[in-house]
């Protein structure tokens, strides 16, 4: 009877443990799969790029890469369509180049997310940004205005560069402008990415031919590179020194600011700013102080500030910038230094 009574439970309960099983079963593969998509989503942030540096996912595409340069014959210009990939996915996904929507596709849907090919992406990703760099009228890798017209136009597309061209070329007001003007024709919220080209060109270093420029100090040592540092990306050099250390222009130019940084330049302290042509600028922060004004033409190696720790500082310090066409860049290779 006892058996009995025991077979009967065993088998009502035979139904409840197989839907605990498959639920089990689903629980783990939901579970996974999350892992997996996670892992994904992670693979590429922008953020979590310790010195705006490449990817892994990228780095894995430099062959397929240079082999598309030399095809359209923009060989000398892999580092600048890297910086692209990272900018667009970070080397994620089957459109690595995010040029789905571009005219020069036409084996796949042009519509976002179309391209289902990483190796015909990045053809046509190249093959697009060749075309910017000759309407653009760019004369090598180190023709930042050039460069910075051809990168807006790659991201903006609907006639961008004739447009800026008829301006002057690219600037990020004209950038923002053009954006503006679109998205109201279109009834969009927003057109592109107005800042696309400091965006990518935060993974573009480029090597000049020797140093550009002279270093701020002659004395002292690099306390801060350039690059990601805990929670905040940090867009200069800083250089430590004693109080009242000399600070030197490093290129000749004007002196377009020289106060206590207010907006644009808040939390710069004491900033002396260099203009030393269209395209270049340097930035000394936190001096204890200025020696110059605004208007003030300056040569290289002139003394121009005094090393202190004012505004948004810790310590004694320089903090040194260089910004091309307005874009804050590392400034190490154009100091021909290598920072750790």
């Amino acid at each position: 009877m006892r058996k009995k009574v025991i077979a009967k439970i065993v088998v009502c309960l035979l139904p409840i443990i197989f839907v605990l099983l498959i639920a089990i079963i689903i629980s783990v593969t939901f579970a996974s799969a999350l892992s997996d998509s996670a892992t994904a989503a992670t693979n590429y942030n922008s953020d979590s790029i310790g010195s705006g540096g490449l990817s892994e996912n990228v780095l894995a595409y430099q062959d397929e890469i240079s082999t598309a340069c030399a095809k359209y014959g923009i060989s000398d210009y892999v580092a600048l369509a890297m910086a692209v990939m990272q900018q667009e996915s970070g080397g994620v996904g089957s459109d690595p180049m995010q040029c789905s929507e571009c005219p020069l596709n036409t084996r796949y849907p042009q519509t976002p997310g179309g391209i289902t090919d990483a190796e015909y992406s990045i053809d046509i990703g190249i093959a697009y940004l060749a075309s910017c760099l000759k309407s653009a009228g760019c004369t090598s890798p180190s023709d930042i205005p050039g460069i910075s017209l051809a990168l807006q136009g790659y991201n903006f597309g609907g006639g961008y560069i004739a447009w800026a061209q008829e301006r002057g070329g690219y600037s990020p007001d004209n950038a923002a402008e053009f954006s503006s003007i679109k998205a109201a024709a279109m009834a969009w919220s927003g057109y592109g990415d107005p800042e696309y080209v400091s965006h990518v060109l935060r993974y573009y270093t480029v090597i000049p031919t020797g140093a550009l420029f002279g270093l701020p100090l002659q004395a002292g040592t690099i306390s801060r590179g350039w690059g990601r540092d805990g929670d905040e990306f940090h867009k200069g050099i800083d250089f430590a020194a004693q109080y009242g250390t000399k600070i030197y222009a490093a290129e000749s130019g004007t002196v377009t600011y020289a106060q206590y940084g207010s907006a644009p330049y808040g939390g710069y302290g004491n900033v002396v700013v260099i203009k030393h042509d269209d395209t270049y600028t340097t930035l000394y922060g936190h001096c204890s102080k200025l020696l110059v004004s605004a208007g003030q033409t300056v040569k290289r190696g002139q003394v121009i500030a005094l090393v202190g720790s004012t505004g948004d500082s810790t310590g004694n310090h320089c903090h040194f910038e260089v910004r091309v066409a307005g874009d804050r860049v590392d400034p190490a290779a154009y100091l021909g230094i290598t920072v750790k």
